[in-house]
């Protein structure tokens, strides 16, 4: 059951594709909730599903006829997943907005930054032309582009990168959602505007309260904005955290090499960063038992079975997947190992 103050409740995901070489579940079981205000992460390799849980979660893969949902996606009381085409579109934007990892292909080349902004206004709202030009000014200035009123007739190709994803920002945040999905929104920006960026998400959280998803592959990241989160291999969440908890005690092998590949300011520079080995398995070869064990250091006979591993409580609001949680929780040799 939802909690009281859960926006959005997401129970057992999957998100199947159907190929030339069979159906593949790009999502695997996946379930997790955001709370209102909450500030969340999901974090994992490249090609882990990331993506794919928040486009399922918005319902943008449907155009794609070879997928399929199971499970369920509660937003206030409604399963996403159940609703018609014409309810999804008036939540999409409206009620939960979404800014994608680049901002030049998701602008449209030949419209004005003006136009756009106001017609995502007046697609959910019936207010008139100028009232919707107000507002969009108004956008360009809470997400600090300068001179919103010139920019207004400018075209994506005129303004810098990070300039183009505060212009997604605006975009998104055009309706006031209760829940803003950001999917890797400083990919290829530099250090200094990526920590503008993250600052403008963070100052939306906590003014207005909007909850925000975050999808990246930076623990960085995490660690500067997020209050809990979720880490995924090949499609399914293997560790759930609070964040200075994940940080401080990592109970998953997979979370553990993560942090482990991650630079600091005292690494010796003459050593290379330790690198996780082997490759992610495709989605057509799947190991059996545990998905980690063929990278894991010390995988025995039960994470290589037929039986996929139980999700274990290891402290308040902590979980992982993983047969040895507990001795890991416990410490001694396989904790050095893998610290």
């Amino acid at each position: 059951m939802a909690g009281d103050n859960h926006l959005l409740d997401v129970q057992k995901l999957k998100t199947w594709f159907r190929t030339e070489k069979g159906s593949v579940a790009a999502v695997d079981g996946v379930s997790f909730h955001v709370r209102e205000g909450e500030f969340i992460g999901i974090v994992g390799e490249s090609g882990c599903g990331k993506s794919v849980t928040s486009q399922s979660i918005m319902r943008l893969l449907d155009e794609k006829r070879r997928v399929r949902y199971e499970g369920e996606v509660n937003y206030r009381g409604e399963n996403l997943l159940q609703l018609p085409p014409s309810r999804m579109r008036s939540i999409r934007g409206n009620e939960i907005s979404m800014i994608f990892q680049d901002p030049m292909s998701s602008l449209n080349p030949v419209f004005t930054i003006g136009k756009q902004l106001t017609e995502a206004i007046t697609l959910h709202e019936r207010v008139s032309r100028r009232a919707a030009r107000e507002r969009a000014i108004e956008l360009l200035r809470l997400t600090g582009i300068p001179a919103p009123e010139r920019r207004m007739g400018e075209y994506p190709h005129q303004l810098s990168g990070g300039m183009r994803q505060r212009i997604m920002i605006a975009i998104a945040l055009a309706c006031r959602p209760a829940l803003l999905i950001a999917d890797e929104p400083t990919t290829a920006l530099d250090v200094t505007i990526q920590a503008q960026i993250l600052d403008l998400l963070g100052e939306l959280n906590r003014s207005y309260g909007m909850s925000v998803l975050l999808i990246t592959h930076d623990l960085g990241v995490v660690a500067e904005v997020c209050s809990r989160v979720l880490v995924m291999y090949l499609g399914q969440i293997v560790e759930e955290a609070p964040v200075h908890e994940l940080f401080a005690r990592p109970r998953h092998p997979y979370t553990k090499s993560l942090m482990r590949a991650v630079p600091t300011l005292d690494s010796d520079r003459s050593q290379e960063l330790p690198a996780i080995d082997g490759s992610v398995p495709t989605l057509y070869h799947i190991p059996p038992g545990c998905r980690f064990a063929p990278r894991c250091p010390y995988a025995d006979e039960r994470c290589t079975g037929p039986e996929q591993p139980p999700v274990v409580q290891v402290g308040e609001g902590h979980s992982a997947r993983c047969w040895h949680a507990e001795s890991l929780m416990e410490g001694g040799a396989r904790d050095d190992d893998c610290a």
